[in-house]
């Protein structure tokens, strides 16, 4: 499973990620473990020693994440979602990033989970703001479980990745090819 394209570091990147770190075509689907978690605090620029609890929480969010991104209404998945922030959300705070300048929901240091889930609910409460709920869609190469969130101008994306896309047509097409279809 790779990490998404979608930046490192910012909210949706964060969400999507770590959802997707349930892999139902690895021969093991939990993907999570202490290197795991590693490499994606790492990627998204996030520094902390991760332990064995954090395993945990990190499960507990991407299965709090999980039922924000596939909630039957806007307003169950604004619900779940604000929730977290409630959980793990500090006032807002503009801070200097380099040259610019960004608005920080968290707190700057700390448990990893408690540095990843503001920034995490609030990329995907963003994202309903701009584009809805709509947007959150699941890989339909079976039996792939991975999300991504669409920003297609024509709301047109089917698949989490372009593996997936891949595996997908060339299943399609020797399908098409077999004797009698």
């Amino acid at each position: 499973m790779p990490l998404t394209k979608l930046g490192r570091g910012g909210g949706v990147a964060l969400a999507v990620d770590l959802l997707n770190s349930w892999d139902e075509l690895e021969p093991e689907p939990d993907l999570l473990s202490t290197r795991w978690l590693r490499y994606y605090l790492d990627f998204h620029g996030v520094s902390a020693s991760v332990g064995e609890d954090d395993i945990q929480a990190a499960r507990d969010l991407r299965e709090r994440l999980r039922r924000g991104f596939d909630a039957a209404s806007e307003d169950e998945a604004v619900e779940a979602l604000n929730a977290i922030l409630r959980d793990f959300g500090e006032p807002p705070q503009l801070e200097r990033v380099g040259r610019r300048w960004r608005l920080r929901y968290g707190p700057r240091e700390g448990r990893p989970i408690d540095v990843v889930a503001p920034a995490a609910a609030l990329g995907l409460l963003e994202a309903i703001r701009e584009h809805g709920l709509g947007r959150f869609g699941h890989c339909s190469a079976a039996p792939c479980r991975c999300v991504f969130v669409d920003r297609s101008r024509n709301r047109s994306r089917r698949y989490c990745c372009e593996l997936c896309a891949d595996r997908a047509n060339q299943a399609a097409s020797r399908r098409r090819r077999r004797p009698g279809a």
